[in-house]
């Protein structure tokens, strides 16, 4: 289970209930934010139904390429494509998975390949090869997809798989329809204009925190220049209250202050919308409270969390 998992369904989650009764003042923070969002105008798909959730995977991909280029064994991506080749058959044993390991690792070495030769740091690229990186990136998110959900869990049902796994990796990349790469290439193009200011300052991609473990993976996607910020492709004109407590968890779980986070922020990227809350404000808003202290938090998020890990452990 995953902090977010543990937001989600937090009637059984000591973890999620901790979250929504320490911070149970995000209307105050969604009043304002869901007016802007209101007054804004979306990036909407043509059509219905549309694959939203892997249209934001994908998104997180791309947005991280504009900061820097992460070798690809160090991608999630390449973790739950790795898992493909090889699964546990009925006994336990290794069988032969529905995708081979030439073909995963042709895939790597052809998107590694085109990230050398468009550059996408820093910088708008030209229309076809903004079309190339977007479908290499809907992939990433499939494979993604694959790790969170595991080989039998709802990706079996996705397009790696139906109406059957492919055979080649020009069948990978021919699975991405054209209108999902004009969504992507429209939303980056958005990214590119609103937020370009970003691309200037320090930053961390995909960072993971000390208590990561203690609540099943924690894994969030960027902070720059000591912004914890989470990107977020929904069609909705509102902000989700669980997104400001994934925040918040993040920023606990961050237990020795080592990404020295001073504010947190959500990208809106259909609306092409950054809302940022410095934590002497953000904290404070969330619980009511102009006595709260970061460290102790922190010292108490991480004594349930590891006290929970080591109740599961004995059992």
């Amino acid at each position: 289970m995953s902090l977010t998992s543990h937001i989600r369904n937090a009637n059984q989650s000591p973890i999620g209930q901790f979250l929504r009764q320490r911070f149970p003042h995000t209307a105050i923070i969604t009043k304002g934010t869901n007016a802007k969002l209101r007054a804004s105008r979306a990036l909407l798909p043509p059509i219905h139904p549309w694959p939203y959730d892997k249209i934001g995977s994908a998104m997180d991909y791309r947005i991280r390429y504009y900061f820097d280029i992460t070798p690809s064994p160090q991608l999630v991506a390449w973790a739950g494509a790795h898992m493909l080749p090889y699964v546990l058959g009925d006994e336990g044993e290794l069988i032969e998975g529905p995708y081979t390991l030439e073909l995963v690792e042709a895939f790597f070495t052809r998107l590694d390949a085109l990230l050398e030769t468009i550059h996408p740091v820093r910088r708008k690229l030209e229309p076809e090869a903004e079309r190339d990186l977007a479908r290499y990136c809907f992939i990433l998110a499939l494979f993604e997809e694959v790790f969170r959900e595991g080989v039998d869990g709802r990706a079996k049902n996705g397009p790696l798989f139906m109406p059957e796994p492919k055979q080649s990796v020009e069948d990978l990349l021919a699975l991405v329809e054209d209108g999902w790469i004009d969504d992507l290439c429209q939303l980056t193009a958005l990214f590119h204009d609103t937020c370009q200011h970003l691309l200037l300052h320090p930053f961390h991609l995909n960072p993971t925190f000390a208590g990561s473990g203690d609540v099943g993976g924690a894994d969030a996607d960027l902070i720059v220049d000591g912004c914890l910020i989470e990107i977020k492709t929904s069609k909705q004109m509102q902000i989700d209250a669980d997104w400001l407590r994934q925040l918040v968890g993040y920023v606990l779980l961050d237990y020795n202050d080592e990404h020295h986070i001073n504010s947190a922020g959500l990208y809106m990227v259909r609306q092409g919308v950054l809302f940022t809350w410095p934590l002497a404000d953000f904290l404070p808003l969330l619980t009511a409270s102009d006595a709260i202290s970061l460290p102790l938090l922190r010292q108490e998020f991480s004594d349930l969390c590891k006290n929970r890990r080591t109740g599961m452990r004995r059992q």
